[in-house]
């Protein structure tokens, strides 16, 4: 019985190991690439983008100006397009600049390939463009005593009234940086 045992575990190991060789030589020369989680991707900016002019949902263009790579593999090349949506627009308010959220979801290679992505706009350490705070609109003198001066010096400190938000605006042709909002493997993209 164990003799018959010990027959079977080798022939099942003889045909589940052939069967990794046979696997194996299919996907042979063949590693998809992927972007990690927090990968930065340059682009520039193809028309203007204002808080004032665009809508949640609208479609916005992008151009890779350099060749990214992985290891040795070139996997977008130099000119591909990235795709980007409007996820949200918050207009301006008093105090607060205009702010918008851009989702990078595909990139078009010069040679038409379309890849899946998952990737927001980075903005000034965060992924919402704009959104900061506006100018203050008046400053009180209030007196400073620097070091071990006996003498105060009046100085000018802004006070917590500012003006009403301006729109935030990426211009055209300016250089933008992506940043990658999850782990992805660069597979053809397919429109759901």
């Amino acid at each position: 019985m164990k003799c018959i045992i010990k027959f079977l575990t080798v022939i099942f190991l003889i045909v589940f190991s052939s069967g990794l060789c046979f696997a194996e030589a299919q996907l042979r020369g063949y590693k998809p690439a992927s972007l990690a989680k927090g990968t930065f991707l340059k682009a520039i900016s193809q028309r203007e983008i204002s808080t004032s002019t665009v809508h949640a949902g609208d479609l916005e263009y992008f151009i890779s100006p350099v060749d990214v790579f992985m290891g040795e593999s070139n996997i977008i090349p130099k000119n591909s397009i990235y795709v980007a949506r409007i996820e949200s627009v918050t207009e301006a308010v008093e105090g607060i600049n205009a702010a918008m959220k851009i989702r990078v979801f595909k990139v078009i290679t010069p040679t038409e390939k379309q890849y899946k992505l998952d990737a927001y706009l980075y903005w000034n350490n965060t992924t919402t463009v704009g959104g900061d705070l506006a100018e203050v609109q008046y400053y009180t003198r209030m007196p400073h005593y620097p070091g071990t001066w006996k003498k105060g010096v009046l100085q000018f400190v802004p006070t917590s009234i500012r003006y009403f938000g301006k729109p935030t605006v990426i211009k055209a042709g300016e250089e933008v940086t992506f940043v990658m909002n999850s782990d992805v493997k660069l597979f053809p993209y397919k429109d759901k």
